[in-house]
């Protein structure tokens, strides 16, 4: 997995806690395949995350400091659309309750990061 470029120590701590959960229940639910199809698209966020603000229309810092947490969400949810049956179904959907509010107190936390102009 990629290293992601983050804005700061504390913007570092508070995305990796929630990207580490997100990789872990990915993980627990998926066979390797599947688990390594969740890791290349991960991947693509993050590249798309270090790069942005290379052009000239995308320089919005709040933007580029939401782009992990909220892109892996959606993508951590469709992973687990695809993943669930009548089996799994519990255990999946627990895992969706406790992501939502982890990514709720990672957004909260974010919105508070300082930043000097």
């Amino acid at each position: 997995m990629r290293k992601p470029v983050y804005a700061s120590h504390e913007h570092k701590s508070i995305v990796e806690v929630y990207l580490n959960l997100c990789v872990e229940f990915a993980k627990e639910v998926g066979n390797p395949s599947r688990f390594q199809n969740y890791l290349d698209v991960l991947d693509t966020i993050l590249e798309y995350h270090d790069g942005y603000g290379k052009n000239k229309t995308e320089k919005n810092f709040y933007d580029w400091i939401m782009i992990i947490p909220i892109n892996v969400s959606v993508m951590t949810n469709g992973y687990f659309a695809g993943l669930e049956t009548n089996k799994n179904r519990a255990v999946i959907r627990a895992y969706k309750l406790v992501l939502d509010e982890v990514l709720q107190q990672t957004v909260d936390k974010i919105d508070k990061i300082k930043t000097y102009e």
